[in-house]
């Protein structure tokens, strides 16, 4: 258990309320919510991209959602465009540098170590634009890979 963290959501004069927030860790995401098809946000179109269960990428991005990360943030995201896949980091308050690094680390070796049994081994590249991709404020191209 940890102490108990207020916040204060004010969205117009007449609209504000405190929300207390008791934990650092979350619950895992599913692969709707960190895979995105073309721009940041976007999952229309995914289920006929990604396939389902027998399909590499969904394997791949269903091992890469259940991959170990600090606190469980899973402080990431994907994006598919342009035939490439691109990983990329999103800003979390409780993960250092250090531990972001890690956990992005060990997602890129889980989506690899699955993409790898369908299509040979994988290659990621460091670094990117992301100017098409329609990226939150913070968010960052971390490395991207062709399967």
């Amino acid at each position: 258990k940890t102490t108990k963290r207020l916040r204060l959501n004010i969205r117009s004069m007449s609209d504000i309320d405190i929300s207390a927030k008791r934990r650092y860790a979350e619950p895992k995401r599913s692969i709707y919510d960190m895979v995105f098809l073309n721009e940041w946000g976007n999952t229309h179109g995914l289920d006929d991209h990604i396939g389902f269960f027998d399909n590499m990428l969904w394997e791949a991005f269903h091992a890469a959602s259940l991959s170990p990360s600090y606190l469980n943030r899973q402080a990431y995201g994907f994006v598919i465009h342009d035939g490439q896949i691109s990983l990329i980091q999103r800003p979390d308050e409780f993960t250092t540098e250090l531990d972001g690094q890690l956990s992005l680390g060990i997602v890129m070796l889980h989506f690899d170590a699955v993409a790898s049994e369908w299509a040979g081994r994988v290659q990621w590249k460091f670094g990117g634009d992301g100017a098409g991709l329609k990226l939150p404020a913070g968010h960052e191209v971390i490395a991207s890979c062709i399967v």
